[in-house]
């Protein structure tokens, strides 16, 4: 009897010992694995070879079925055991593409960036921009430029061009639900103003006074004179406009023609579009940077060249 129990004890050790030697051994991983929501485990794990082990099935078994795991992309680098490799899935720190839209780029400037990245097909981008169905907001001609919020996007690692676009989109839906701006034309013709104070402003502080100028400029006939509009024509490259540039001929070129451009210049922020909505109450009709971030503001034209020619260095 003694020699039975001896020999079960030594069984028991040994099968444990083997249990713990499978849960812990560390094999070399290099590849990314997608959790799909309401795909089962087995499925979206069939690529990694571990899946097959008996341990692992019996590990995940034991794992509340692995009904802990978390459905996203995950980097699998370097080595895992079974043990840290399903408290990685369980854990839900998969790899995440982070995409920071600044304040005030363009559209053209957010593509490049994504591609630049890595992340997209410009045609393709482009081609799945044209296939957004129910936006509520006016898109001229299919023009997007003023949509895209400026705001950090966490995307999976392998991400679409349709689902960075849906994500975006829907960012700036929730920023301004169209139910609270029924006339959608109007708000069309103030996310234009807002992306041009966008442009102009430095500090988000300024931006109703400098909305306050440009709206005094269009209730007196004048043009809105703005330099960011005409660079807009460049992609912004030009790190000042010339005169030459502000002889060319484009809609966009708010020094020849009166009136806001036919589209926004950029993608302002929600201070922006509420400084469209609600300027400051002045009679200024003219600004110029000072050099220190913020402008001085004058009523008159020559007061603004009084100031120009006193701060020739700024």
């Amino acid at each position: 009897m003694k020699n039975v129990l001896k020999v079960l004890a030594l069984a028991v050790v040994l099968i444990s010992a083997f249990v713990v030697f499978s849960l812990t051994k560390k094999i070399e991983y290099n590849q990314v694995v997608e959790i799909r929501k309401g795909q089962s485990i087995s499925k979206s794990l069939k690529d990694v070879p571990i899946s097959k082990d008996i341990m692992f099935k019996l590990y995940l078994k034991m794992k509340n079925q692995g009904k802990d795991i978390k459905a996203g992309y995950y980097e699998l680098k370097g080595e895992y055991s079974i043990i840290t490799l399903v408290d990685v899935l369980e854990s839900g720190k998969d790899k995440i593409y982070r995409f920071t839209i600044p304040e005030g780029y363009s559209l053209a400037q957010i593509v490049n960036k994504l591609v630049v990245d890595g992340k997209i097909d410009k045609d393709k981008f482009y081609e799945e921009l044209k296939n957004v169905k129910d936006f509520p907001y006016p898109t001229p001609n299919g023009n997007f430029e003023g949509y895209f919020y400026p705001e950090t996007y966490n995307f999976s690692e392998i991400v679409e061009e349709k689902e960075i676009i849906d994500t975006i989109l829907k960012e700036f839906i929730k920023k301004f639900p169209p139910e609270k701006y029924p006339d959608k034309e109007e708000f069309y013709k103030k996310l234009i103003m807002a992306s041009i104070i966008e442009k102009e402003a430095v500090k988000s502080d300024e931006k109703p006074i400098i909305s306050s100028a440009f709206y005094n400029r269009l209730k007196k006939g004048m043009t809105l004179s703005s330099d960011a509009t005409v660079n807009y024509l460049f992609n912004y490259s030009k790190r000042r406009i010339y005169y030459k540039d502000l002889e060319i001929d484009s809609p966009y070129n708010t020094y020849k023609n009166k009136g806001l451009p036919p589209t926004p210049i950029a993608n302002p922020d929600v201070k922006s579009v509420e400084a469209s909505y609600n300027p400051s109450e002045t009679k200024y009709l003219f600004f110029v940077a000072k050099g220190d971030g913020y402008h001085y503001f004058s009523k008159t034209y020559e007061e603004h060249l009084e100031f120009q020619r006193n701060n020739k260095k700024r």
